[in-house]
């Protein structure tokens, strides 16, 4: 499924798949990596050292798995192998994001990724009437190269992001929009913002908070996705709560060397 705002694929465990684009949207990532460090002081992580780093499900409060792609069993947990890393979700920038920022996007090249599940006691029928609940899960992505690299990178990204920010016109999901969202003090340098979009048909909504952080040599995206269902229910997380998604995960991030 594709959509100018974000995808997302999903299965009955929600599994992995989002990107951000818009007639007026926003989001992040970054690009290629694996070279070993050369102009910079600061050394590049391996793959194998980035995938240490990610989020685990004992790094959360409550009750979380890991969602495994099927094809991706041969894998070093949670280093992307080539074939695998065309199925990551993919940053579509809108129009007004200009060329350098849709160069950086399009460049980009995620080296370790890992999705959280939260698990539910009562898991919601995708397939049912009337749902009501919430599917949530995290996801993060990590990519390394020199530094000034990923500054330049992190740079773009993030202005083409800003440039996208507003209402997201409806396409195969229903309207929706892309704003700025106040992130901690965190790394050199970082970014947020929330994309809230109405799921074709209306009884749902997705609320995609992102965060882009750029680390010395690393490079990193965290999604806190909660898809509401049901007129009732109401958004699970707060300002604070994202605050300590993100921290758990800068505070695994490789030391700057």
């Amino acid at each position: 499924m594709s959509r100018c705002g974000f995808v997302v694929g999903l299965t009955s465990a929600a599994i992995l798949s989002l990107t951000a684009c818009a007639g007026d949207g926003s989001e992040s990532g970054s690009p290629p990596s694996s070279a070993p460090a050369t102009t910079s002081q600061a050394a590049v992580p391996t793959p194998e050292e980035l995938a240490a780093a990610l989020v685990t499900e004992h790094d959360y409060d409550g009750t979380w798995s890991v969602n495994v792609p099927p094809d991706a069993a041969d894998a070093v947990d949670g280093v992307v192998p080539e074939k695998q890393r065309e199925l990551l979700p993919r940053i579509d920038l809108c129009d007004k994001a200009g060329d350098e920022a849709r160069s950086a996007a399009a460049d980009l090249r995620w080296q370790a990724f890992r999705q959280l599940d939260q698990s539910e006691k009562d898991p919601i029928d995708m397939a049912g009437g009337d749902r009501v609940g919430h599917l949530i899960f995290v996801q993060e992505f990590l990519m390394a190269a020199d530094p000034a690299e990923v500054e330049t990178t992190f740079d773009a990204l993030r202005a083409g992001m800003r440039a996208c920010e507003g209402k997201i016109p409806a396409g195969e999901e229903g309207p929706g929009k892309a704003e700025p969202m106040t992130i901690p003090d965190v790394g050199e340098d970082r970014y947020g913002a929330l994309t809230t979009m109405e799921e074709a048909g209306g009884g749902a909504y997705w609320l995609l908070h992102s965060s882009l952080v750029r680390q010395g040599p690393v490079l990193m995206e965290l999604q806190v996705v909660d898809i509401v269902m049901g007129k009732q229910t109401k958004p699970v997380f707060t300002t604070e709560d994202i605050a300590s998604f993100l921290l758990t995960a800068v505070e695994k991030l490789p030391p700057t060397r």
